[in-house]
């Protein structure tokens, strides 16, 4: 419905209640003064009436005809009876014949009650109109009442001339409306069509024009509206640009990017991984569970789509290895990160095998020099010669250590070794470790201890248990002071096992503590090499560890000692 429509149907009904209203009250109020004024003066002209009658009763007929023709009204004389003598509507042969008065309420009124007055409206049985009939006791003997009554026709005519006039302002009014609601229309409706065409095209993000309004109310709004649209063109130029910039960033980056809604449809994909996964700039790529054929790689997008968060796991697409990293957004959608680690697997498998073939070669030599340098320790005359023979002993068998620690990295790395899980027990195991430490322990006197009650068993290899054991009871011994202690426990979570071992050394740093496992990485460069360490003892712990499916941690405090965290997967009872 057009605002101009709205405007004259509102205003059309203010009008017309207003004037149905005014009829109304004009037939009330003009009859609440019309028909007793009326009344008023009948009364005066029966009393009029009853002191000129005449006392013959002979007259009476004649007279009421004579004044009810005068005073243009009808005029009843009535004996105490009931009886008619005389009425201007009547002649005298009629009179007998005309009913008894004695019942009707006016006269009632006056001869049972002693009013002076009676007065009663009714419909006339003779011609159907509203009369008002007044009577009043009074007249000459043989006479009793006086009644004079009129039709209201007249009253009715007046009511319905004023209601005619206040019906005729009312079409008046109606029409002043519509011209009214016109003018409204084109002050009001065109300048808010203009206004709503202008927040369209903002919507749109087309140029808006806004309209020149003199109205105050709807200059506000447009004024209001005018700052929203510098306003969010402001926010969507920055939107812009830090969109553009993203994309650009996206696009610089090496690593693949992928963005995908929830039920795996990408959305966006950058170069990088449409390189990683063998697709054109302007292809279309699948969905993420067909992204994969191998059954494998379809069974991780399954776990991508099921909302998992998957950290870092190494897939083979045809002659690259790449590390996909996958989460769910907040508002929803996958993101998923594609890093193309070929060259470092490749560099490391390069290093791995220059490592172990250097470390295979220098094993016999060391051997030998160290077998010629104990001959000559054991058949040296001078105690100098002795000395130099004894040095070249001691570091042989420290090369010796390195090469072997080496070794056994590299055959962890390169995956020749596999992990062989038995159920162990973690007490027994700790001591059979121990064992080979205890003359050395008790010459500094450092004391063992565990506490593996509250997890006894644990699901591991045997042999790479000991070799974790070995390698952390060697550098506590080698970091602890004396009178120290060496504790082995264990802590029991619900899907793992906690193997802690902490000594009560000088502690390591917290800088370097994110370090630690790393190979050749020494906190005290000079004491480690003087208490004949390799540098590699924890990295081989971590990759043990890490085999098993466990990871590592530790926590120090200087002065305080160090405590080294494994943690196990829980053994599965059956």
């Amino acid at each position: 419905m057009r605002l101009a429509t709205r405007l004259f149907a509102s205003i059309g009904l203010l009008v017309a209640a207003a004037v149905v209203g005014s009829i109304v009250a004009a037939d009330v109020l003009l009859r609440r003064h019309l028909e007793p004024e009326i009344a008023g003066e009948l009364e005066r002209e029966a009393r009029l009436v009853a002191a000129l009658a005449p006392t013959d009763s002979t007259r009476w007929p004649e007279f009421a005809a004579l004044v009810g023709t005068r005073l243009g009204r009808r005029v009843t004389l009535i004996d105490p009876e009931g009886h008619v003598r005389g009425d201007t509507e009547f002649g005298r042969a009629a009179l007998a014949q005309l009913q008894n008065h004695r019942d009707r309420p006016e006269v009632r009124a006056v001869l049972d009650s002693g009013r002076s007055v009676g007065m009663n409206e009714r419909l006339s049985a003779s011609t159907n109109e509203r009369q008002l009939y007044v009577a009043i006791k009074d007249g000459p003997p043989g006479l009793a009442v006086m009644r004079v009554s009129t039709t209201l026709a007249v009253v009715d005519a007046q009511i319905h001339a004023v209601q005619r006039a206040v019906a005729a302002a009312g079409l008046v009014m109606l029409l002043a409306a519509g011209l009214v609601a016109w003018l409204l229309s084109r002050v009001l409706a065109r300048p808010l069509l203009r206004i709503a065409d202008a927040a369209r095209d903002i919507a749109a993000g087309r140029p808006a024009e806004f309209p020149d309004v003199h109205v105050p109310e709807l200059a506000h709004q447009v004024d209001a509206l005018r700052a929203m649209h510098h306003e969010l063109e402001r926010r969507f130029d920055d939107l812009r640009r830090e969109r553009e910039e993203s994309r650009t960033l996206v696009e610089a980056l090496s690593d693949g990017v992928i963005a995908a809604d929830e039920r795996g449809a990408i959305a966006s994909a950058n170069a990088a991984a449409r390189r990683l996964l063998g697709y054109g700039p302007s292809e279309a790529l699948p969905p993420l569970g067909e992204l994969f054929h191998d059954r494998p790689h379809r069974a991780l997008m399954r776990e991508v789509l099921a909302g998992k968060l998957v950290e870092r796991r190494e897939l083979d697409l045809d002659d690259r290895t790449v590390v996909l990293s996958a989460r769910p957004l907040a508002g929803g959608g996958i993101l998923l990160v594609l890093s193309d680690v070929t060259d470092v697997r490749r560099l490391e498998t390069v290093r791995r095998d220059f490592v172990a073939n250097v470390s295979h070669e220098l094993k016999t030599p060391l051997t030998a020099i160290a077998g010629y340098a104990e001959t000559l320790a054991a058949e040296a005359s001078g105690s100098q010669a002795v000395g130099f023979a004894q040095t070249i002993v001691e570091n042989a068998r420290r090369m010796q250590r390195l090469v072997d620690d080496l070794l056994d990295l590299s055959r962890i790395e390169s995956g020749g070794w596999r992990p062989e899980p038995v159920a162990v027990d973690v007490e027994s195991a700790a001591r059979d470790a121990w064992e080979p430490f205890a003359e050395r322990a008790a010459a500094r006197r450092v004391a063992f201890e565990s506490a593996t009650a509250a997890a006894r068993t644990i699901d591991v290899d045997p042999e790479a248990l000991r070799q974790i054991f070995t390698n952390l009871f060697d550098n506590a011994l080698r970091y602890s002071s004396e009178n120290g202690c060496l504790r082995v426990a264990t802590d029991p979570r619900t899907d793992e096992i906690v193997v802690t071992v902490a000594d009560t050394g000088s502690g390591i740093p917290s800088e370097h503590l994110p370090r630690i496992f790393e190979r050749f990485y020494r906190v005290d460069v000079s004491r480690s090499r003087q208490e004949g360490g390799t540098g590699l003892g924890l990295a081989i712990v971590k990759h043990l560890v890490e085999a098993h499916g466990g990871r590592v941690a530790a926590e120090s405090e200087l002065g305080r000692g160090t405590t080294i965290l494994l943690y196990f997967p829980a053994v599965t009872q059956s």
